[in-house]
């Protein structure tokens, strides 16, 4: 796919994929300024014009259709044509006034009524809300239910769907490019085949994460999304619409088997468990039904270490999106040999581990070639000091035993910190 270049929308846009896939189609573009403009507000006009082409509905036989006798709107209008192929199949209808505001912003109920009707598809009437605040017998309640089944618009992070948010270009762009996913393959949008892959190195994989999602990638890795708006700060402690995914890593030395370390494991625990495979790894899950602590997973990877994943989140409205997101997480999980990673992302593990204690060592076994060329026994005070030189990555790490910590790294071979 021939990806859009415009400065105001990055890859690490959460929309980005959406956008590119419909560029490509030639059904958006961007401003003469190169921009795209993905948080400017879309109106009942444009959201005509986007919805009719992402459905595939030409123009054919607009010029044969009545003419339309809205007040606001004339022959000599650019998206004239569209609204009258819109019109004529019944996908939108003026205002009592006879007017058609073509103006007017278009709402994300609005919006995904005119995309379901547009695509020929009807949403089943519904006896239970959705979402909280789309009331199943609201004229919007049967939409908002077909977006959260098929996954087209689901919530925000508070859990809510906000039906009468204004839609935004990039907001139209992913709800029309998903609703297509969506009939091309019968299945629910999975978003998480366009979450960029972030690197673990210190225990050796990579994960999916969300957009929008903070990740540690050094020592005792993790993966959460903060309750902002009930001002949760820890990560340790997820709050009503918040979820971690902790993960640790056992060296396991002595060699287990995998159905060993699983024995082991299941004995300790007490817990239901089921073993499978993840990715292609040997994998054993523990459940728990109840409190904050939603589920672990043992995963061997090729090397012969194991990981832990531990899950929890909270249980406010979003506790369904969590629990379908740190899963998709984890079932992301690839083995990465410390030959795969770039240089660039060992030094930002290590730089990741600075102050961060019982880390060090980990980090500093990623730089094969890391070799002690100084040691202050007087230290700072708690213990020896170490001073590691890299001749690849051309650093120097300093490095404090007693609580295995890096102190510092500098450019070069160097004591001088």
């Amino acid at each position: 796919m021939a990806l859009a270049a415009f400065p105001d929308l990055p890859d690490s846009n959460p929309h980005y994929a959406a956008v590119s896939d419909l560029v490509t189609q030639g059904i958006l573009k961007g401003y003469d300024d190169g921009n795209f403009k993905p948080d400017q507000n879309v109106t009942r006009a444009e959201a005509i014009k986007i919805i009719l082409m992402g459905a595939g509905i030409s123009l054919d036989g607009a010029s044969s259709l009545p003419a339309l006798t809205f007040s606001d709107v004339t022959a000599a209008d650019w998206f004239y044509d569209y609204l009258k192929i819109a019109v004529n199949k019944g996908i939108v209808k003026g205002y009592e006034d006879g007017t058609f505001k073509p103006s007017q912003n278009v709402n994300k109920a609005e919006a995904m009524k005119l995309v379901l009707i547009a695509s020929g598809v009807t949403a089943d009437a519904v006896v239970e809300n959705a979402f909280v605040d789309t009331p199943f017998d609201s004229w919007f309640g049967a939409y908002a239910a077909y977006a959260k089944k098929w996954n087209v618009e689901p919530a925000w992070i508070d859990g809510l769907w906000h039906p009468e948010v204004a839609m935004s270009r990039a907001m139209l762009a992913e709800m029309v490019y998903r609703m297509q996913k969506t009939k091309s393959s019968s299945a629910v949008f999975d978003e998480a085949t366009n979450w960029p892959t972030r690197n673990f190195p210190t225990v050796s994989i990579s994960l999916k994460v969300p957009f929008g999602w903070s990740y540690k990638p050094d020592g005792v890795g993790a993966v959460w999304l903060l309750d902002k708006a009930n001002n949760q700060f820890s990560l340790l402690d997820p709050y009503a619409n918040g979820g971690t995914l902790l993960m640790t890593r056992y060296m396991n030395t002595e060699g287990k088997s995998s159905a060993d370390l699983f024995n082991q494991i299941e004995g300790d625990l007490g817990v239901k468990t089921s073993e499978g495979v993840v990715n292609g790894y040997s994998t054993l899950v523990a459940y728990h039904e109840d409190g904050e602590r939603w589920r672990e997973w043992y995963i061997v990877l090729p090397n012969n270490t194991m990981l832990s994943f531990v899950a929890t989140r909270g249980d406010g409205f979003y506790s369904s999106y969590l629990e379908s997101y740190l899963e998709k997480v984890v079932k992301s999980v690839t083995y990465v040999s410390q030959d795969e990673l770039s240089m660039d992302d060992i030094i930002e593990a290590i730089r990741s581990a600075i102050n961060a204690d019982g880390m060090g060592s980990d980090a500093i076994e990623l730089l094969t070639d890391a070799k002690i060329i100084e040691t202050d026994t007087i230290g700072v005070g708690t213990g020896p000091v170490d001073y590691y030189y890299s001749a690849s990555a051309n650093i120097t790490i300093k490095y404090e035993r007693s609580y295995n910590v890096i102190l510092d790294i500098r450019d070069g071979q160097t004591t001088a910190f």
